[in-house]
């Protein structure tokens, strides 16, 4: 089915993909209607933190991205130079809403509502269009929820009922918590809660927490609580995990060290090497305990700076897996304990949600049929899209742009649909790749890869030779250098070479510290410059002294050679 001007376009969700969809559904001349369920835009990063009416977890206030500006942001809205080159939760929240505004997206936005259900129409089969109900979210509350949304036919009589020709699914795969099975938790007399409504370590004073999570948000959440109590924040990491730096030695950020040339010419020995290398310049993990059995390339890693200083000085206490908890006593996995536990965080993955889709997407061993993981394979008609649904090793905001680039090409017909044989083999692939990574569905999936696979259906894949072709430096840049948004933007439909290649160029050379409002001051060295005088000076003389003996040496006698002094 290919839309037409008068075509009816559903978003659900103005978070990031959400925001992306909208704009691109303008670009290709739709007239998209989106429902976001909190007051205001961003998603996670949105600036409504009263959290009341939440369905999302939102980022805490003293969260820092953990790439840097010109990797995480959109390929034709690029950050001002003198934007930090690591985002705050409310600068990156500020950058969506100059990105709504630039594009003018707000007008389509229909804040406070909720969507509570997604069917087909009763002639789907013929027209592939949709029903989508819709009511004011505070009806419908979502809180800290371990469970899909469920709605009866009743509660569908009270909503409003619309149709629409297309929806795309932008709702965010944050949704549903997921907390391990920890015998003793019930009776556990503190407070339990999730990273999911996690907004601040101020509630958190003079407590002693405990941590429960590997990943990215556990070592960033302890970090933080470290802050307002004086206590050791205890951090229960499983089976342990790799500590990524964002800055490596020489002040470059680590994900500048990422390159197209690292990822498809390296074999798997010398990249995980590589990343290895990576963790271990700054902290020696084997030598603390603190690694799991596996490479960070095939098990869990955070990312963060501060968290190496907090292990060292006892301001977060590293401990083993969590077994169970007596009482207010903790218990781990080889005998440790620590009483008088206050509070409990768990920061240990949510699950998709996507009850309100009367769509069979997420199966029972969760695995998801989902072409480019956007199209769900068993679809007759590419009329419902999922932009979005993944988690990965870097940011997801660029191969979410492309999916939403890829979604309005496509029900525009400007891409053709992908044959069922094509999706099965893509589904395959994806799903390699996940095990991969991390041994099941979990899609935790190499970000950089999965956007040149969708770049290349498009037509905006940074291509080398293309690229030589018209600047051999950059095409030298695009490949072995860093992986920035904006090459994405130098080839094929809606490219913008000028502004992309300067773009492209400006990033590359920006290192990770901003230069101070007094300047760049060069640092003198009058004793390197000394010392080096004093060698040249002795270097001379010893030559010289080396000359004349060979000289000697060389004469009949030595009278003819005190004639010649003479």
């Amino acid at each position: 089915m290919v839309a037409m001007s008068s075509s009816r376009v559903c978003v659900v969700g103005a978070g990031m993909a959400g925001l992306a969809a909208i704009k691109e559904c303008k670009h290709v001349g739709l007239d998209p209607v989106c429902y976001e369920l909190n007051s205001d835009l961003g998603g996670v990063w949105t600036s409504d933190r009263d959290g009341k009416t939440s369905n999302c977890p939102m980022a805490w206030d003293n969260l820092i991205t953990n790439t840097t500006k010109y990797v995480m942001t959109f390929s034709d809205f690029h950050p001002v130079p003198d934007t930090p080159k690591y985002l705050t939760r409310s600068a990156l929240n500020e950058y969506y809403r100059s990105y709504a505004e630039h594009f003018r997206l707000t007008d389509h936005i229909r804040y406070n509502t909720r969507v509570i259900k997604v069917r087909k129409t009763a002639d789907h089969s013929l027209t592939g269009k949709w029903e989508v109900f819709t009511c004011p979210t505070s009806e419908f509350h979502g809180g800290d929820k371990r469970a899909g949304l469920a709605v009866s036919e009743e509660d569908l009589n009270r909503c409003r009922k619309e149709v629409f020709d297309f929806v795309l699914v932008c709702s965010g795969s944050y949704k549903i918590p997921i907390y391990p099975d920890i015998l003793g938790l019930d009776s556990f007399p503190g407070t339990v809660q999730h990273s999911f409504s996690y907004k601040s370590g101020v509630p958190f004073g003079g407590k002693k927490v405990l941590v429960v999570g590997n990943a990215f948000s556990a070592g960033d959440i302890a970090c933080d609580i470290s802050l307002y109590t004086e206590k050791p924040v205890d951090l229960s990491v499983g089976k342990g995990t790799w500590i990524v730096p964002r800055v490596r030695t020489g002040g470059w950020s680590t994900d500048r060290s990422f390159s197209r040339h690292m990822l498809y010419d390296m074999d798997e020995v010398s990249f995980t090497n590589e990343f290895l290398e990576f963790c271990q310049e700054r902290f020696d993990h084997i030598e603390a305990g603190i690694n799991p059995p596996h490479p960070p390339t095939k098990t869990a890693y955070m990312m963060g700076d501060d968290i190496y200083l907090k292990i060292l000085t006892d301001q977060v206490r590293v401990q083993d897996q969590l077994v169970r908890f007596n009482g207010s006593t903790a218990e781990f996995k080889g005998g440790d304990k620590i009483s008088d536990v206050d509070a409990v965080i768990f920061a240990t993955g949510f699950a998709i949600d996507t009850s309100f889709v009367d769509v069979d997407v997420v199966f029972d061993n969760g695995r998801m049929e989902l072409y480019n993981r956007m199209l769900p394979l068993r679809e007759k008609h590419h009329t419902l899209a999922f932009i979005g649904f993944f988690n990965g090793d870097s940011p997801i905001a660029p191969p979410t742009e492309m999916q939403a680039r890829y979604v309005a090409r496509l029900i525009t017909g400007k891409i053709k649909p992908p044959s069922r044989k094509t999706m099965e083999m893509n589904i395959k692939k994806l799903d390699e790749l996940s095990f991969k990574s991390r041994g099941k569905y979990s899609y935790f999936l190499p970000m950089f890869v999965i956007h040149d696979m969708i770049a290349q259906e498009v037509g905006a894949y940074p291509s080398f030779w293309r690229i030589f072709l018209r600047d051999p430096v950059l095409a030298f840049r695009v490949w072995y250098g860093p992986i920035f948004s904006a090459q994405y933007r130098l080839l094929g439909p809606d490219s913008e070479w000028d502004t992309a290649r300067a773009v492209c160029y400006r990033a590359h050379e920006v290192r990770t510290a901003n230069p101070c409002a007094r300047g760049k001051v060069e640092v003198r060295r009058d004793d390197v410059t000394s010392a080096r005088k004093k060698r040249l000076l002795l270097l001379v003389c010893g030559f010289s002294v080396l000359a004349a003996v060979g000289y000697v040496g060389r004469s009949r006698n030595w009278f003819d050679f005190v004639s010649i002094l003479r």
